[in-house]
């Protein structure tokens, strides 16, 4: 199969889009997109009021207009701020001659276009998110996802075949492609240090604890004090804990603040996964940032299957697989231990499983009609 595609932009497009994010991951996303969209195109993006998105936000300094909250981790809560920020956004989306909108599955920006008329496009490499596929989905004109997902896991919500699109890259290959080649390097400058016996740095990505489809007693919170041990024994590793809410935040900082470097505020992935020498990952996105970047890392995710892992990283042993605590601990205790030879074969690897890749944001643009 021939995967070439159009340069992004090479399609004419006049309008306003409207991108709606729900999460750092989705902004991400959509800055990749505004940087290589077609010329004449206008861009408006909204968000959902809430810490780690605020900071986040300001940091990669993407413009947004903030309509509504995030409803925590209580499904009533949940409920109840996405009543309230769907009236907020139908009264902002009719006041703006939006011709078709984007998201990675937001109910919201979903159904308020799909009632105002407005073609919503979404992009989304998450089919375990029952919830919010169930309620965005089948509303959508077309949906853009990875080439290791099959197609019937986006059928299953009301989608017709034809209206899966698929791009042979994996979602993170979206903001990472600008600046792929510099982070390698970076790479490449870590493992020269290495050699010289400079401290290692391992980092931590704890769960979310609100999401809809995440059991919290089976995170990496659960397992961190055995977890934080297993590396303190292992060597002298400088350890990064990055939390996801403010109040994780506070939680690591009081349990592990004296053992453990706790960010201040949201960061930016990549830049400093390139610089790590392990990522023990209890979600999903920094964790691919980590497999395709060559740095080595272990996938922790029991409560449920993750499709871009099973069906992508773990075969091409970009990422380690981990179902439990004891086998975490093994895993960390055993990468460790050849952390060097690691590093070096995770890179090869890396380069080798990407070379091929396409730019997602240009068959994103291809396929958009207004």
């Amino acid at each position: 199969m021939i995967w070439a595609r159009p340069e992004a932009g090479s399609k004419e497009l006049q309008g306003i889009i409207w991108f709606d994010v729900v999460t750092p991951k989705h902004a991400l996303f959509t800055k990749a997109l505004i940087e290589r969209s077609p010329p004449g195109m206008e861009h408006i993006v909204t968000t959902r009021d809430y810490a780690e998105l605020n900071s986040f936000v300001k940091k990669i300094q993407l413009h947004t207009i903030s309509i509504g909250e995030f409803g925590g981790g209580e499904l009533y809560d949940k409920l109840r701020a996405s009543a309230e920020r769907e009236k907020l956004l139908a009264n902002f989306a009719r006041k703006n001659d939006f011709q078709i909108s984007i998201s990675s599955n937001s109910p919201e920006a979903a159904r308020v276009s799909f009632k105002l008329g407005i073609k919503h496009y979404i992009y989304g490499d998450s089919p375990h998110g029952v919830a919010p596929n169930k309620l965005a989905s089948p509303l959508a004109t077309k949906l853009f996802t990875p080439f290791v997902i099959p197609k019937n896991k986006w059928t299953q919500f009301g989608l017709k075949s034809e209206q899966v699109i698929q791009y042979r890259a994996l979602d993170p290959w979206c903001w990472l492609i600008g600046k792929w080649e510099s982070l390698v390097a970076k790479r490449r400058r870590k493992l020269g240090r290495n050699e010289k016996k400079e401290k290692q740095r391992v980092f931590i990505r704890m769960e979310e604890w609100f999401a809809t489809y995440l059991k919290r007693d089976r995170g990496i919170s659960k397992v961190l004090e055995r977890l934080v041990e297993t590396i303190e024994k292992a060597g002298d590793f400088e350890i990064l804990l990055v939390p996801r809410y403010e109040s994780q935040r506070e939680w690591a900082r009081k349990e592990f603040g004296d053992r453990c470097v706790v960010p201040d505020s949201a960061i930016d992935g990549a830049e400093t996964i390139a610089e790590m020498d392990l990522v023990i990952g209890g979600g999903g996105t920094m964790t691919q940032e980590a497999a395709l970047l060559g740095v080595p890392n272990i996938s922790y995710f029991p409560s449920v299957k993750l499709d871009v892992f099973e069906n992508f990283y773990f075969p091409r042993r970009l990422s380690k697989k981990a179902v439990n605590p004891k086998g975490l601990i093994n895993s960390v205790r055993n990468m460790l231990r050849n952390i060097d030879d690691e590093n070096k074969s995770y890179l090869e690897r890396a380069e080798k499983e990407t070379r091929d890749f396409e730019d997602p944001s240009s068959v994103i643009f291809e396929n958009i009609e207004l």
